[in-house]
């Protein structure tokens, strides 16, 4: 058959496609996924169908008047109707086939790629799971084959009766568009916009299935929502490009919001260039990531050299927004760059896992520190950059990263009191966040036989339980007194600052600092511990 000859040439080149393309390419599979294209598309075709004008016979009258071309002419009975459907030389309703060619155009640019990724990340998790249960993941990685063919060939091959599918659908969404009045270069950004964030997810599925992941029915409904958001802007701006009538374009272009000096929201255009650049700097990490974590499944999933990289492309990515200030955003300025600033402790926040080391490598990394380690190589260079060693000196620096960003930007855009509640959100964030990096430390000692659901669990207890005692204390209104210093305590520290004074401020952000050096004496006398019995085990094994 020629597709088996197309699948031996593939496979010529890429062993991995070979082995997947093999097995799901079979000719019940690809008419499975034919029929089910076609009708998914017979569907939308179907609905938009029975949306046109339909003049009943007995009355006279439109059934509705959805898609009928704008007309002042008035019932001629003088009544207060709608305007009727106009229409042509022959009794037929006049119909805006532009307008309803461009809503296909926008189902379709829903449907496609959300059944491309969502399906795509669906499927690469549970392959990759299957194979870690079966142990033929370490199979493969006695292979003399590269990591990055390995995954590109899951990436391409698990997936593939998926591709097929968008590939069906495709002439549909193409010819939707142009009928529509899309231009070449609109479609064109599109595709690509959609390429990059398929490839950012595929990656992240991958790397997402190595770090120990399951479910994935739950990875693609944790994902469905994030992948809806540059999907809403670059459909909204593909829409309102082709459908100048129904947007105000006039109103975006006299002050886009600019990335440093580009003026990212004034075309769809622009915006597709920022998704895709966005996307292809995150697909660098994550495979940066995949491939380390593939190379050796016991390291983190970032080493900390790379946190600093990571952190300082983010910073410059948010940084970005902030340049013209209230030129971007007028009167919602301060919000925006509280979500900003949010955005990005979040970010920093997320790193904690990533840097988080075993409890056996902390271990023999303790062990070694009593052997051979001076004291000061072990502050210069190991809490550093060595990735065996605790990561709370790192997630500090990156920290202090964010907080010198954010409070210079603070300082350049506001005044007043909302600059100290600003500068004392940074400050209680940042405090916060090292005392959770300290209990996950910390967590990595307790026995438990699910280690990671306890982890998660003694986190959620710990970020959640102030917010539940605060929500009791006030029924759900303001948090005010008690209530709202027990927030400052909690992921919703802002709220608690927005209704205090300075001094339970101070005292809290002091708090927090006892509380976290407490946690550091704990963990620094646990790794003495755990040192000392190690390196007696070694020296005197008798």
């Amino acid at each position: 058959m020629i597709l088996d000859r197309v699948i031996d040439k593939i496979g010529d080149w890429n062993p991995q496609i070979f082995r997947e393309l093999k097995q799901r390419l079979t000719a019940k599979n690809i008419g499975l996924t034919a029929g089910g294209s076609a009708l998914s598309q017979g569907f939308v075709w179907f609905y938009f169908n029975n949306q046109l004008p339909i003049l009943d016979p007995y009355s006279k009258e439109f059934v509705n008047i959805n898609y009928c071309l704008k007309s002042n002419i008035k019932p001629t009975d003088g009544s207060y109707r709608d305007p009727i459907c106009p229409l042509d030389a022959i009794g037929n309703p006049m119909i805006d086939w532009q307008e309803w060619w461009s809503d296909i155009f926008t189902a379709l640019s829903w449907m496609l790629p959300l059944g491309l990724i969502l399906g795509t990340v669906y499927l690469l998790v549970a392959d990759l799971v299957q194979e870690e249960k079966r142990g033929t993941l370490n199979f493969i990685r006695l292979s003399p084959q590269s990591a990055q063919k390995i995954f590109i060939g899951k990436i391409l091959g698990v997936p593939s009766l998926v591709y097929l599918a968008a590939a069906l659908m495709l002439p549909f969404h193409l010819g939707a568009g142009i009928t529509a009045g899309a231009s070449i270069s609109l479609l064109s950004g599109w595709y690509v916009t959609i390429g990059a964030i398929w490839l950012l997810l595929s990656s992240a599925a991958v790397t997402y299935a190595l770090l120990g992941g399951v479910q994935a029915i739950l990875t693609v409904m944790s994902v469905a929502y994030p992948v809806g958001i540059p999907l809403l802007l670059i459909n909204n701006y593909a829409k309102n490009t082709i459908d100048l009538n129904q947007y105000d374009l006039a109103s975006a272009l006299k002050s886009p919001i600019r990335w440093f000096w580009l003026p990212v929201t004034s075309t769809a255009l622009w915006m597709d260039a920022l998704i895709i650049g966005t996307c292809i700097v995150s697909t660098y990490w994550v495979w940066q990531a995949l491939e380390r974590r593939y190379l050796n499944p016991t390291a983190t999933a970032i080493g900390k050299l790379q946190s600093y990289q990571i952190n300082l492309c983010l910073s410059i990515f948010l940084a970005g927004f902030t340049t013209f200030g209230r030129a971007n955003y007028g009167y919602k300025y301060q919000e925006m760059l509280a979500i900003l600033m949010l955005s990005h402790f979040i970010m920093l926040f997320l790193q904690i896992p990533a840097l988080l080391p075993s409890k056996q490598v902390l271990q023999d990394w303790s062990r070694y520190r009593g052997v051979t380690s001076s004291r000061r190589k072990f502050w210069q260079q190991d809490l550093v950059f060595n990735d065996k060693s605790p990561a709370l000196l790192a997630i500090a620096i990156n920290l202090g990263m964010a907080v010198v960003l954010w409070v210079t930007i603070s300082l350049l855009s506001s005044s007043g009191l909302y600059l100290v509640k600003f500068v004392a959100a940074i400050g209680l964030g940042t405090s916060l966040i090292l005392i959770y990096a300290a209990i996950a430390h910390l967590s990595l000692f307790i026995n438990f036989k699910q280690r990671n659901i306890a982890l998660v669990g003694i986190l959620g207890a710990t970020m959640s339980l102030p917010i539940a005692v605060a929500w009791i204390l006030t029924g759900g209104k303001s948090a005010t007194g008690i209530a709202g210093i027990l927030l400052l305590f909690s992921p919703f520290a802002p709220a608690g600052i927005a209704n205090l004074s300075g001094m339970p401020i101070f005292t809290a952000f002091v708090s927090q600092l006892a509380i976290f050096g407490v946690l550091t004496y704990s963990l620094e006398r646990k790794l003495q511990i755990i040192g000392r019995s190690q390196t007696k085990e070694l020296l005197d094994p008798n």
